[in-house]
């Protein structure tokens, strides 16, 4: 999505907690478009909190932020049972998750208010909606609170300028759909399950539309068969889903690790 907004014409600012990979995104980034400018910051938002927020406000109060993407996020490495979660798995998951995007945008938005435009993109996630979320009910709780945080400060804010979205996508050929893959992610993508890129042309493009989206074409259409479909079978199918996939054999070694560690 940062080079999306490059391409546009517009400046990024990247922020995430690891130092190495930030310049390597400005130096490719940069690369690219050569005509604008790109800055980065470290944060960890997986203890992010107030004093962060004064610190991001104080920074981000010397430049004008016109788009806020919060895209942050965790989920489980494989489907599990919630009573099978550490409680240190449980705090993160909420921590990274909800927080970030609360204090992140309370960091930007008085600017926005003063100029009375901007716009604030948080992602959320198909495992918000109803009968999605089974074995992974903390990530599809969080992404619920993203989705009902988005809706409520988008009817508060309609008439001063600020846009908010929250985006609402199936898989996509990540690292997080796709961990430990020995195959580069992006060779994982399928009609269903775009690549990064491929997605963000779409994301980046829907905003300042809807509220609640779900930008690529394929995601929203299954969205939309799938709300037509009773959520009691909604449910089953997925618990099915996740279940199996929980007692994959990589899976089922994975949680034998866990509980000896």
């Amino acid at each position: 999505m940062a080079f999306e907004l490059a391409k546009k014409g517009m400046s990024v600012m990247l922020v995430s907690r690891t130092k190495d990979k930030l310049d390597a995104v400005k130096s490719e980034l940069l690369a690219k478009y050569p005509n604008v400018q790109c800055k980065t910051e470290v944060v960890d938002f997986g203890s992010f909190g107030q004093k962060d927020t004064k610190k991001m406000t104080d920074l981000l109060e010397k430049i004008e932020v016109g788009v806020l993407v919060n895209n942050v996020g965790m989920s489980y490495p494989f489907p599990q049972w919630y009573h099978e979660l550490t409680e240190t798995e449980v705090q993160s998951l909420m921590t990274m998750n909800m927080e970030s995007v609360v204090w992140m945008t309370r960091a930007v938005l008085p600017q926005m208010l003063s100029r009375k435009k901007g716009a604030v993109v948080n992602l959320s996630s198909a495992s918000a909606r109803p009968g999605m979320g089974p074995l992974l009910a903390v990530y599809g709780a969080t992404k619920g609170f993203v989705e009902n945080f988005t809706t409520s400060l988008s009817i508060e804010y309609a008439s001063k300028g600020v846009h908010f979205q929250s985006q609402s996508p199936l898989f996509i050929a990540t690292a997080m759909v796709f961990p430990g893959s020995k195959v580069p992610v992006e060779k994982r993508a399928t009609l269903a399950t775009p690549t990064a890129a491929k997605y963000a042309k779409y994301a980046v493009a829907r905003i300042g539309y809807d509220t609640i989206t779900s930008p690529y074409w394929v995601h929203e259409l299954a969205l939309w068969v799938l709300s037509r479909v009773p959520d009691a079978i909604v449910g089953f199918a997925t618990h099915k889903m996740h279940v199996g996939l929980r007692f994959h054999k990589k899976n089922v070694a994975k949680m034998a690790e866990k509980k000896t560690a």
